[in-house]
């Protein structure tokens, strides 16, 4: 899956605590959240955070996902996504 904006690849990401989390524009959220769910893959809405790609998009939103599912398995759904 790629960012609408950008073109660049959406990925999953982990923070300091461990925590793995993915950041997509806001145009996208439903359909990241549609993809995630049907691949039975735990998720929340975390917030809103300064874009770090487009002007025009000031805002992206961060979904968190659960500790215990593998970060590489999470990415394949999302390159694999159109």
């Amino acid at each position: 899956m790629f960012e609408a904006f950008t073109g660049w690849r959406i990925g999953v990401e982990i923070a300091d605590t461990g925590c793995p989390y993915i950041i997509v524009p806001e145009q996208q959220l439903a359909d990241v959240c549609c993809l995630l769910t049907e691949h039975c893959i735990p998720h929340s809405v975390d917030g809103a955070v300064p874009s770090r790609h487009h002007a025009d998009s000031p805002f992206a939103m961060v979904v968190r996902l659960g500790l215990a599912f593998d970060v590489s398995r999470v990415q394949d759904i999302l390159d694999l996504a159109p």
